[in-house]
């Protein structure tokens, strides 16, 4: 795979954007909690509830291309571990868009709206719809979360072969890709023992780790972009 510097310096922004937006989702205020269901559904128009979907759209984005261009420098030296992790990548984003596509679109513009103005038979129908939402978001959250989990070890293990700040950038991916798994294993395989540990990963450590680690990316990013420019500038001597 060619190292393109192009891909590089658009994989520094990215890196730094999806920093900036998990800071957002991490720390970002949110609208005060409901409990009664109609009361819920009028979130629809709340700019507080809504912000952080939108933000959840394009925040895979930048970390994907970000990854991507990171991949491009890894490949030559772990072709399997890079390849298998970008796909893994992938499916982690695409599915995490299009969850955010029906909690944008389908839920907060279409059925919500209707549920309200609705009266009788027609606003059960409503009802029935925007509860079963719920098990589909949740079944999309069963395949990012997995396919993150998944991705991250095995990009986080390509980075391993690193040096320096490429090996923490490593253990920190692979640390994340690991706790990842876990929590999946306790929200679906009934591992019910790992929930204090996780609970306390995405209360205390998770957000700190996350941000930290995409500056960390773009920064490695950035000196690969020099690196490459050097080795332009000593072949063409």
């Amino acid at each position: 795979m060619t190292v393109n510097t192009q891909l590089l310096k658009i994989g520094v922004i990215c890196s730094v954007l999806s920093a900036l937006t998990t800071t957002v989702l991490m720390y970002g205020p949110d609208a005060p909690a409901v409990a009664d269901f109609d009361a819920i559904q009028q979130l629809h128009q709340n700019g507080l509830h809504l912000y952080k979907k939108w933000i959840l759209f394009f925040h895979p984005q930048f970390a994907f291309i970000a990854a991507l261009a990171a991949a491009t420098v890894l490949f030559k030296r772990s072709a399997a571990l890079v390849g298998i992790g970008i796909f893994y990548l992938a499916v982690w984003t695409i599915t995490e868009m299009s969850q955010q596509a029906y909690l944008i679109d389908a839920l907060n513009q279409m059925w919500r709206p209707a549920y309200l103005s609705a009266d009788g038979v027609d606003k059960e129908l409503w009802r029935t719809m925007i509860m079963g939402l719920r098990g589909l978001s949740d079944s999309q959250y069963f395949v990012l979360l997995f396919s993150f989990g998944t991705g991250s070890i095995l990009m986080g293990c390509a980075f391993l072969s690193e040096k320096s700040l490429g090996r923490i950038i490593g253990v920190i991916t692979l640390s994340i890709g690991v706790t990842s798994l876990l929590a999946f294993s306790g929200y679906y395989a009934g591992a019910a023992f790992v929930s204090p540990v996780i609970g306390f990963w995405y209360t205390w450590v998770y957000g700190p780790l996350q941000i930290g680690v995409r500056l960390l990316l773009g920064f490695w990013l950035f000196k690969q972009i020099n690196a490459v420019s050097s080795r332009a500038t000593k072949n063409s001597l």
